[in-house]
């Protein structure tokens, strides 16, 4: 492999000039020092080469017939694919206004005919080295400004992530494998009461009663082997009152080191809506029990019975509710017309029907009782209360 790499040729130069000797003798000379040469004896055929394979450096004579090197240089300079080619202008010319023109054109450095084996070498080794150089500073700029484009993608995608973060309405807080604060967000800090710094400076032990320092290893297990769990607990924020919060614990692991990224959500509305809506099921629930009047609820299809309160149990004559769960509201009707007050009821939408009716209870004894019924289509039921009137006359 070595030998194949000291074979390959310094670099590809192309020699335009309309003398062949001159063309041999560049080339001869070029190619005893490791260059690969290309010759061509005219201008047209110099663009040609060099839009079909752009060359390195390229070595352009004056004077010439048709198309003078001027010329070659400006259409040289002219197009995206060969205009930072290094052009060497040799010529016989020898004023100053030549060689500031082959400047003016584009031309790089200037020969000056007859020269000699040395300093061709010298001036094409320079501008070739320079050439590279252009190329590496090219290929380093290049790769500069990727990386800051890329660097502030990243920026601009962390400081979205940050801005996420802060504005969340959720406290996030990220803390490592000693109970320690390493990260606390806006929403932390409103809810807690405390100051980014002062939070930074605390451990969970601080905020939360149910984690004093004594389970927090067991509670990092647990986080460590779940990965991420949610569970309800307790805060204290700076002023001494207990919140409810809902935490989600979310392992993970950073340049080494373990961390738990906590979201924790204030939950104590929800839990007063809660215990609110509890009391109100029982305080309904107490009602229901106690009213004077037989309660009921039946399914809409089939008619079976989905609650009853004491006091219908006690009407038909059963010691309990629970006899008559089973049954169907049909198990107690003697009355032929008592169907059709159903009935009735379920077409009825939004208003309560009522009616006599006889009923039969656990003895078989019949009874009259007064009925009322009101389709419930948010329950897909229907709600109905009965009162024993006695007899009938």
């Amino acid at each position: 492999m070595n030998d194949d790499r000291a074979q390959e040729p310094k670099a590809n130069i192309l020699v335009v000039d309309d003398k062949p000797d001159n063309l041999r003798l560049l080339s001869a000379m070029l190619s005893q020092l490791g260059y690969e040469v290309r010759k061509v004896i005219d201008g047209k055929t110099a663009l040609m080469t060099a839009q079909a394979a752009p060359p390195d450096l390229i070595l352009l004579d004056i004077m010439m017939p048709n198309m003078n090197g001027y010329e070659v240089c400006q259409h040289l300079k002219a197009s995206p694919t060969t205009r930072d080619i290094p052009v060497i202008f040799i010529s016989a010319l020898d004023e100053v206004i030549d060689k500031v023109k082959a400047f003016a054109v584009g031309g790089v450095d200037y020969i000056t005919k007859p020269f000699s084996e040395e300093e061709v070498f010298a001036r094409v080794e320079n501008n070739l080295t320079l050439r590279r150089l252009q190329q590496q500073l090219t290929e380093q700029n290049a790769r500069l400004q990727q990386e800051i484009c890329d660097r502030q993608k990243a920026e601009s995608a962390l400081w979205l992530s940050q801005f996420y973060l802060d504005k969340s309405r959720d406290a996030i807080c990220i803390i490592n494998a000693d109970a320690r604060f390493v990260y606390v967000n806006e929403a932390a800090c409103r809810i807690l009461g405390y100051s980014r710094t002062q939070l930074l400076d605390m451990a969970v032990c601080d905020v939360n009663p149910n984690f004093p320092s004594t389970i927090w290893q067991s509670h990092w297990q647990e986080i460590r082997q779940k990965g991420s769990f949610t569970f309800e607990s307790t805060s204290r924020t700076k002023d001494g009152r207990d919140i409810s919060v809902e935490i989600t614990a979310n392992y993970l692991e950073f340049n080494g080191q373990e961390y738990n990224c906590a979201i924790v959500r204030d939950i104590t509305a929800r839990k007063q809506a809660e215990a609110a809506l509890l009391g109100s099921e029982a305080k309904f629930r107490h009602l229901f029990e106690s009213a004077p009047v037989g309660i009921f609820s039946i399914r809409l299809f089939d008619g079976s019975l989905l609650d009853a309160n004491q006091h219908f149990g006690q009407i038909l004559g059963y010691s309990t509710t629970d006899a008559i769960a089973q049954k169907s509201i049909t198990d107690f009707l003697s009355d032929p017309t008592a169907q059709q007050q159903i009935l009735a009821a379920k077409q009825a939408a939004g208003k309560v029907c009522q009616c006599q009716i006889q009923i039969r209870k656990q003895d078989g004894t019949i009874i009259w009782v007064l009925l009322a019924l009101r389709i419930d289509a948010a329950e897909n039921c229907l709600v109905g209360a009965i009162a024993k009137i006695g007899d009938r006359p």
